[in-house]
């Protein structure tokens, strides 16, 4: 259950930056996952819009996630970074 955390705390920190920028919903966001990540992408995905309406997260609402998975082992090979957001102001 790694990964409910990862996205656990990747709302958090969308959250924060839809506050820091007076944002009303955040319309999409860009992750890339290390070659080593062992989350399918489209798993990733529907765990994430179901913690987000879980969590009456309305900010969260119909959020394009992007995602790109590394083919090279490097630094970040496990690790999930979030790399951009769109928000809706």
């Amino acid at each position: 259950m790694h990964e409910l955390a990862l996205i656990k705390d990747i709302i958090t920190r969308l959250e924060a930056i839809a506050i820091e920028n007076n944002a009303r919903r955040i319309r999409s966001i860009r992750l890339r996952f290390g070659a080593l990540t062992h989350t399918p992408a489209e798993i990733f995905k529907e765990q994430f819009r179901m913690m987000a309406t879980a969590e009456g997260k309305s900010i969260l609402d119909g959020t394009k996630i992007e995602i790109e998975v590394a083919d090279e082992i490097d630094d970040d090979a496990q690790d999930v970074i979030l790399e951009s957001v769109e928000l809706e102001q």
